[in-house]
C-alpha cells in the first residue's frame, strides 16, 4: 500500500508563521487507495469514523477505524493511513498540540493526566471502538467539536479546546473504568511531580548519549538510592526502563523513516552496544529491529 522508506517527519512551521494549536478537517476518500503515507509529527492526533473502513498503521500495528470507532496517536508516532475497499471512507482528524490538554499551571494536570499522551509512546489502547464510548460524552464532545469548527463563531477555538480535554478525561475514566492503567501514581504530591516532569524532561533530551541512572539523581539533586526508589514507586518502572522505552521509540522511528543501519540507529538512540539494542528492542517489540523494519515497509 506504501512505501515505507518514504515516510516523513512533518514540516515544522517557519519562524514567522503563527503556529496554531488545534488543527480540526474532516477527511473524506475513496476506497481502496492511499490516504497519508507514514509520518510522524510533534501533535497529537484523534481520528473519529463516521463512514466507511480505514486502515490506520500506528507505530508497527494496524488498526480498522469504522464509523464511530475513535483512534488515539501519540505525539510522534508513526502512522499513515489507507482507505478499504467497500464505500467511501470519511472521518474527522483533529490535531493539538501539547499544550492544548496542560492547566494554566502546567503542574497536577500536566504531569498527572497529560504525560501519557505526550512522551511518543504508544496509548495504553490505540483503539476506542464504538461499543466501548457510545454510552460516553465522546460522540457528543465529537459532535460539538465538528459544530464549532463549521459556525466558527465568537470563541470557538476555546470552545473546542473544552470538548478536546472533554474527550481525553472520557477516555481516561474509560481506562480507569476498564482497569487499563496509565502508568502514572494517584497520590502524588507536588514534588513527586516536579521530580517527574525533570526526570522525564532529561530521559527525552539526553536519551541518545550514554545517560545512567546516577547521573539523572545527580541532575536532580538526589541520591542515588532515593531517587531510584521514587521513579519505581512512582511509574512503576525503573529510570532504565523508561529511558529503554524512549530508545526504542526512537529507534521504531528510525527504522521506520530512515535507510540508516541497525548499528547506526543503535547509536543515535544512545546504546553503545548493538547487541544489547537488539535484545532490548525484542524484549519491548517481541520482534527484531530488522525484522520489524522488513514488515513495516510492506504493511503500508
Amino acid at each position: 500500500m506504501f512505501d515505507q522508506s518514504k515516510a516523513y517527519k512533518e514540516k515544522k512551521l517557519l519562524e514567522n508563521e503563527i503556529k496554531q494549536p488545534i488543527h480540526c478537517h474532516i477527511e473524506q476518500s475513496l476506497p481502496d487507495r492511499r490516504i497519508a503515507s507514514p509520518h510522524f509529527h510533534d501533535a497529537i492526533e484523534l481520528l473519529y469514523g463516521f463512514s466507511g473502513t480505514a486502515y490506520v498503521f500506528v507505530s508497527g500495528q494496524s488498526f480498522r477505524l469504522k464509523p464511530g470507532d475513535l483512534i488515539i496517536i501519540n505525539a510522534q508516532e508513526v502512522h499513515g493511513i489507507y482507505a478499504e475497499k467497500g464505500g467511501d471512507v470519511k472521518y474527522i482528524v483533529i490535531k493539538l498540540e501539547p499544550e492544548v490538554l496542560y492547566s494554566t499551571s502546567r503542574s497536577l494536570f500536566e504531569s498527572k493526566y497529560v504525560l501519557p499522551f505526550t512522551m511518543g509512546k504508544s496509548s495504553p489502547q490505540t483503539l476506542l471502538q464504538k461499543e466501548e464510548i457510545a454510552s460516553t460524552s465522546i460522540p457528543k464532545s465529537i459532535t460539538n467539536i465538528m459544530t464549532e469548527f463549521s459556525k466558527q463563531d465568537f470563541g470557538f477555538d476555546f470552545a473546542i479546546r473544552i470538548h478536546i480535554c472533554s474527550i481525553f478525561l472520557a477516555v481516561l475514566r474509560h481506562w480507569r473504568d476498564v482497569g487499563i492503567t496509565v502508568g502514572i501514581n494517584d497520590d502524588l504530591s507536588e514534588d513527586d511531580l516536579q521530580l517527574m516532569r525533570q526526570t522525564f524532561q532529561l530521559i527525552e533530551s539526553n536519551y541518545h548519549t550514554p545517560l545512567t541512572a546516577k547521573e539523572a539523581a545527580h541532575a536532580c539533586n538526589l541520591s542515588y538510592s532515593y531517587f531510584s526508589r521514587k521513579i519505581k514507586a512512582t511509574t512503576g518502572r525503573s529510570f532504565t526502563e523508561l529511558l529503554n522505552y524512549v530508545r526504542i521509540t526512537e529507534a521504531e522511528k528510525l527504522l521506520t523513516t530512515t535507510d540508516l543501519s541497525i548499528t547506526d540507529i543503535a547509536t543515535s538512540v544512545g546504546y553503545t552496544n548493538t547487541s544489547y539494542f537488539i535484545s532490548q528492542f525484542k524484549q519491548a517489540k517481541h520482534i527484531s529491529p530488522l525484522r520489524f523494519k522488513k514488515v513495516t515497509s510492506k504493511s503500508l
